[in-house]
């Protein structure tokens, strides 16, 4: 609860606050649960104040200095918090939706599950800030310094993202569908498992961008793109192109071309008849896709990258995790087949190596030179074996299978 002293005095007006402030510097206010709402607050000086559960609804703290005050928990719908200064501030759980925050300084602020939905933060300076699993979708974010700070898990869907400055900020696993990032700089920006459906990247700036795993689909703009080289792995890795740099309009034209195509990758070979079996399953339930193998590829390490061809507007994202699921499902309920075909294959050999055993012993009592042709079932087709010149042994490293499919039924 707020400290009745400290509330009384703001009542007072900001006047009387700031008089306060200068004249006890070393005070904490403590405005923690306090009900502000409509309240003018317009240049107050609420450093190091504790807003704890603050009801600031229609509050207007316009030009506020807020340097490392508390705000965590807090409703904040149409607050107007223009060109107030956050810098350091906590805004854990805090809930802006609608605010306006235009020109706000949000230097090194602590923005931990902080829901800015529909929020107003045109040219805000997040520089350096701590957020984590924020929500910016429906913001208006035109002109807003991000660069050089971690928004991993955040939401920026539907968020007008014209022109701002991502550089060196890492997106990962951010929700960025249908965003506006026209003529966004993305310079050396972290888009691993970014997913960037229906989002607007024309006139984007793109080099040195890490786009491991991101998702995009025909609907994502790639037009104008600024982009000389790429990043396939996190770190700077695998650079893309190789040396030199993209020709205008070739990252858009390669990338373009990447929707049409999904990638089954297989890290410990492939099991063909799981393949065929999740694949056929995948093609009819999906039949307006156009599914087709274009290309099997050897990574090294044992990898190989199955590349299919889909239709232009198929979700692909889909149709990975299904094939997958499909293919997974296919190995388990071929492993006990598999188990049982190589036991069958066993009882086969050893009856083999059975009867040459009894034939060279009938040949040492007789003295008879015999050929002796085994073809159980016709699993060892045309096996021919010389049981004077070849003992059992011998034979046991030198027979030849012509035909291991039949083997293994």
């Amino acid at each position: 609860m707020a400290n009745e002293e400290h509330l009384a005095i703001l009542t007072k007006g900001v006047e009387v606050w700031n008089e306060w402030r200068n004249k006890y510097p070393k005070v904490r206010p403590d405005l923690s649960g306090a009900k502000l709402h409509n309240a003018n607050l317009r240049k107050a000086n609420f450093e190091e104040t504790n807003f704890s559960g603050a009801e600031l609804c229609g509050a207007n703290v316009h030009a506020a200095y807020l340097h490392k005050a508390i705000l965590s928990s807090n409703k904040y719908q149409d607050t107007k918090l223009i060109e107030a200064d956050l810098s350091k501030a906590t805004l854990n759980d805090a809930k802006l939706v609608a605010a306006d925050l235009t020109k706000a300084n949000l230097t090194k602020a602590y923005l931990i599950n902080t829901n800015f939905n529909g929020a107003i933060l045109v040219d805000i300076n997040l520089k350096e800030a701590f957020v984590s699993n924020t929500n910016f979708s429906i913001t208006k974010l035109k002109g807003t310094n991000l660069s050089n700070i971690s928004l991993t898990d955040a939401n920026f869907e539907e968020a007008d993202l014209r022109e701002v400055n991502f550089s060196n900020t890492n997106l990962y696993r951010s929700n960025l569908r249908k965003a506006d990032l026209g003529k966004a700089n993305l310079f050396e920006t972290n888009l691993t498992q970014t997913s960037l459906y229906d989002a607007n990247l024309r006139g984007a700036c793109l080099t040195g961008t890490c786009i491991k795993d991101w998702a995009i689909n025909a609907f994502t703009n790639l037009d104008a793109i600024i982009c000389d080289y790429i990043y396939l792995h996190q770190k700077q890795q695998e650079r893309c192109p190789s040396s030199g740099n993209f020709a205008p309009g070739e990252f858009a034209k390669l990338f373009q071309k990447s929707l049409e195509t999904v990638d089954l990758i297989f890290r410990n070979g492939i099991d063909w008849d799981a393949f065929a079996y999740s694949f056929k399953k995948l093609e009819v339930e999906n039949q307006g896709a156009q599914l087709d193998v274009q290309s099997i590829e050897k990574k090294g390490d044992g990898i190989l990258v199955v590349r299919v061809a889909v239709a232009p507007n198929a979700d692909k994202a889909k149709i990975h995790n299904d094939f997958m699921q499909g293919y997974e499902f296919a190995v388990k309920a071929l492993e006990a087949q598999y188990q049982a075909r190589l036991e069958d294959q066993d009882k086969v050999i050893n009856q083999l190596f059975s009867t040459i055993n009894l034939q060279n012993k009938l040949l040492a009592q007789t003295g008879d030179k015999l050929s002796i042709y085994y073809q159980p079932n016709s699993q060892f087709a045309g096996g021919i074996v010389d049981a004077i010149n070849v003992d059992a042994q011998q034979i046991g490293g030198n027979i030849q299978n012509n035909n291991t499919e039949d083997i293994s039924s």
